[in-house]
């Protein structure tokens, strides 16, 4: 059978043709399997209101499943899976279209919300179906619902933004008559990449990087500190607007850091000043893709540990020591989940205690400026418009960070146990993030 990793550069695979598992799908099936994870597809529900081409939509939306590889991947969830590859057929219908009967406008609404809804906990027929469900709902001559869900397996945070930003690109072009790429960066390719890119030397290396991250996190666990109230479990939400965060990242840029690094530093550094400790131990979210495949839909992220010593000293230098640490997480981030579940049996085994995975943090990045909808020609487009229905997924983390960067604001989550961390230290928490946003981004005297 053909090897997806020695064929020429630039080569599609021929249909049924073996396909590697990145790394972070290893992990993810892994996860699913042993029932470390409930199943949940990635979901888009876009509200359009307004004269909608609907032919031009549909086209648009299936030229983006049709050159995007990782949308035509079948998988053998046998002992040892393997993917390969069934592109879209001529004929084969990839978006449903139908019109719905409504009584109201809010009626439409909550049935979008309840399909989407059904389609984001429906498990994957493994090899027996396409890897996604795509429908346009008509309500009437102005107003549509598109919802989309897509495997997690073949589909990330990156993919996502890549959806929303190519569908509606090409909608505008075939409106006005124009044509769309036929073509992508192929997932295929890049899966082959991440997978021969690792030496022997450098596995070692990941190896020993992450049994002393692991290692680091069983002797760090989090305890609620003394004087720290229990309530209710919430989630607390600030934004930072244009402007700050524009002088931020300048001030960010001055240091050779990101944006999303200076958040998370400064989150530690409010973490370790207010609980005393010295030492922060977290889990972040890690995409894996290099430059040249930032435009592959698929699945290349995943989480790894990060640690931090010294984590209430000096800010600057907190900050620097998380930079630090993100990019050797990146650096070291290609192991198997087999490789990753062994390193943690053996910390666990040699610390006589669990690694946990109290504090995460989650980092998304847009290229785009932010905004709740916007306008397409004669179309008024919002974006999750459609919120989950009769559907919770539990959080487990003590408090878990989430944060968001678009050109134009910072939008920061922290979402908080009420047993273990409580409404105050995590309201504090954020604030400390803010007090140090303003004051980074006040422009020197």
């Amino acid at each position: 059978m053909p090897d997806l990793t020695t064929a020429p550069a630039g080569a599609r695979p021929a249909p049924g043709t073996p396909v590697p598992l990145t790394y972070e799908q290893d992990w993810f099936l892994a996860k699913t399997r042993t029932g470390g994870w409930a199943h949940k597809n990635v979901r888009l529900g876009f509200e359009i209101l307004g004269d909608l081409d609907a032919d031009a939509l549909l086209e648009a939306v299936r030229a983006f499943v049709v050159r995007h590889d990782a949308l035509h991947l079948r998988l053998d969830p046998g002992p040892r899976p393997r993917q390969w590859t069934r592109p879209i057929g001529a004929d084969e219908q990839v978006v449903e279209y139908r019109k719905v009967g409504a009584a109201s406008p809010g009626q439409f609404s909550r049935y979008a919300a309840a399909l989407l809804s059904r389609d984001t906990v429906t498990p994957w027929a493994y090899g027996e179906q396409r890897p996604f469900a795509l429908r346009l709902l008509r309500g009437d001559a102005g107003r549509h619902a598109l919802l989309a869900t897509f495997q997690n397996l073949v589909f990330d945070g990156r993919s996502h933004h890549l959806f929303g930003h190519e569908v509606w690109r090409d909608y505008e072009a075939l409106r006005r008559g124009g044509s769309v790429a036929d073509s992508a960066p192929s997932f295929a390719e890049a899966a082959a990449r991440q997978r021969s890119g690792t030496g022997p030397g450098r596995r070692e290396r990941a190896l020993a990087s992450w049994r002393e991250r692991l290692g680091f996190l069983a002797r760090t666990p989090w305890v609620r500190p003394d004087g720290a109230p229990a309530t209710e479990d919430g989630t607390l939400r600030a934004e930072l607007g244009a402007a700050a965060t524009a002088a931020l990242r300048r001030a960010c840029e001055e240091r050779r850091s990101t944006l999303l690094q200076w958040t998370v530093g400064s989150f530690v550094h409010a973490l370790a000043t207010r609980t005393g400790r010295t030492e922060v131990g977290l889990w972040t979210s890690m995409d894996s893709r290099p430059s040249q495949d930032r435009d592959v839909v698929g699945m290349f992220a995943g989480s790894c540990p990060l640690t931090v010593t010294d984590a209430a000293g000096d800010p600057g230098a907190v900050r620097d020591r998380v930079r630090a640490g993100l990019l050797e997480a990146l650096r070291h981030q290609r192991l198997t989940a087999g490789e990753t579940a062994e390193l943690t049996r053996r910390a666990e085994a040699e610390h006589g205690a669990p690694v946990p995975r109290d504090l995460y943090v989650n980092l998304r990045r847009f290229e785009g400026a932010h905004s709740g909808s916007r306008e397409a020609g004669a179309l008024r487009i919002t974006a999750d418009a459609y919120p989950l229905r009769r559907i919770t997924f539990a959080d487990g983390h003590a408090l878990h960070l989430r944060c968001a960067e678009y050109r134009d604001r910072l939008l920061i989550g922290l979402v908080y146990d009420g047993r273990r961390v409580g409404r105050p230290l995590a309201r504090t928490l954020l604030d400390d993030v803010l007090a140090a946003a303003a004051a980074d981004a006040r422009p020197a005297r």
